[in-house]
């Protein structure tokens, strides 16, 4: 019986097929660091043009992640009924509209709601990306393609810091509505080219019984690579007889939120959850707080931009490495930068200053590196149909994070502003603590990973260290 991944390694393979869906999607991702890099300067901007209190900078703060968690969750649930496509080409087109009209608001509760609503438009159109990649890549390199991914994260930030040159004098003031419409650009070529170069994944039209274009879909993909052999009737009959057997396993349980906490997910449920959570709130930490840390510094765009080239660096040596077993692969990245991160946040809140740009360079290294490998091993641990519920509960609750940060983060940072820093290390050692005293629990993890990851005999150790920098991180 011929599967869908035999046939993507046999017969689609890796070419102009993926490229081109790439060249589509990995424009989410571009979007996406956008977001993240103007979002703390705008907060920066707003709050002295505006004269805002820090509540409002606050709430402010916040709204944007109530919005994207509220996305994620519809997510889950619109892109396994109506399509990938289809969701990517009506959130991405509502997307754009909500991005021009923040660069025409003129009070800050208009602001309010139309953050709430972009955030909200911008976390259905997020996790497709990933989606994409695990459907319709080869395994031998969806970590390289999640890799890629990551670098036109970074590609968008610096893409920001751009024009941040252009538009701003510095994070306190400048022509921010104008770099609004410039930003608005990407996101309109995300809605352009879904409705011309993408079609709905192979896997998703199998899922729903549409076998005919199916098939169609599939010979041409490999065309579009440069193979000769197309589908014959006994792989037609093949992927029949796999997608039968699929579905009706998975009709013994619907499909519900209650089926990622089954005895097949829980685990993998419940550790991407906390490994989400935590790379979030990490990430809130450095992106809310770096302008008013650089400026305070005496710092401008340009340290701002060394950290993300440091970051695209990264990026670039992941996507190397990431599906190597030998020089480093999965395992290696986490164990990295659980241990990175760590001693990174502890030595920044002692050192201060002393350490900004540093430790951001190094934190920023090692959240690039566990997005990158927990972005994929999340759409590798469900099945097509729980594929998009399971994803976007994962990074629904990792943002959850986001609008609960601003709240914990900014009164820590008007309090002394490296004790978010400190807060994160606390926060890393309790769930360290709380795993030790578990042993049982470590132990089939330990298991499990060792299953996972083929780490045998001698090597048990480091299915060991995998664990614990994966706690830490």
């Amino acid at each position: 019986m011929k599967t869908f991944d035999n046939i993507l390694d046999e017969k689609i393979r890796t070419g102009s097929y993926q490229y081109k869906i790439f060249g589509v999607v990995s424009l989410l991702d571009f979007c996406d660091g956008i977001e993240y890099a103007f979002m703390s300067i705008l907060l920066s901007i707003l709050k002295t043009e505006w004269g805002l209190d820090n509540s409002q900078v606050t709430i402010l703060g916040s709204i944007y992640f109530v919005g994207a968690t509220i996305g994620n969750y519809i997510c889950a649930y619109i892109a396994d009924t109506i399509g990938r496509k289809t969701t990517l080409i009506i959130f991405s087109g509502f997307s754009f509209v909500a991005l021009l009209y923040t660069s025409i608001v003129t009070s800050y509760i208009e602001i309010l709601f139309v953050r709430l609503a972009f955030g909200a438009v911008l976390g259905i159109t997020q996790p497709l990306a990933y989606i994409y990649i695990s459907e319709i890549v080869v395994q031998k390199y969806r970590g390289r393609f999640g890799a890629a991914l990551t670098v036109m994260f970074v590609l968008g930030k610096i893409y920001l810091i751009v024009l941040c040159f252009i538009f701003l004098e510095d994070f306190t003031k400048g022509n921010w509505r104008s770099l609004l419409r410039f930003n608005s650009i990407p996101v309109g070529l995300v809605f352009i080219g879904t409705m011309i170069f993408l079609e709905e994944t192979i896997r998703f039209e199998l899922h729903q019984g549409k076998y005919k274009e199916a098939f169609t879909q599939i010979d041409r993909a490999i065309i579009s690579n440069g193979n000769d052999e197309l589908i014959t009737d006994q792989d037609k009959d093949g992927l029949i007889q796999w997608t039968s057997k699929l579905i009706k396993n998975e009709s013994r349980e619907s499909v519900q939120f209650t089926g990622l906490f089954s005895k097949h997910y829980l685990r993998y449920t419940i550790r991407l959850w906390v490994i989400y959570i935590g790379a979030n709130l990490q990430n809130l930490t450095i992106f809310l707080l770096l302008p008013f840390l650089l400026e305070s510094a005496g710092q401008g765009f340009k340290s701002m931009l060394y950290v993300f080239l440091t970051e695209l660096v990264t990026s670039f040596a992941l996507y190397l490495f990431i599906d190597n077993e030998k020089f480093g692969g999965r395992v290696n990245v986490i164990l990295i930068a659980g241990v990175l991160s760590t001693f990174s946040n502890s030595y920044l809140y002692f050192r201060k200053e002393k350490f900004l740009l540093e430790g951001m360079l190094l934190l920023k290294i090692c959240n690039r590196a566990l997005f990158s490998t927990t972005n994929i091993l999340a759409c590798e641990s469900y099945a097509s149909n729980y594929r998009s519920m399971g994803v976007g509960y994962a990074v629904g609750v990792g943002r959850l994070s986001g609008v609960i940060g601003p709240y914990i983060l900014f009164p820590l940072y008007f309090i002394e502003p490296y004790l978010p820093f400190l807060f994160i290390a606390i926060i890393q050692f309790i769930l360290l603590v709380t795993r030790r005293q578990n042993p049982e629990a470590i132990r089939m993890i330990f298991n499990e990973y060792r299953l996972n990851f083929g780490i045998k005999g001698k090597n048990w150790w480091f299915s060991n260290l995998l664990l614990l920098s994966g706690l830490l991180s």
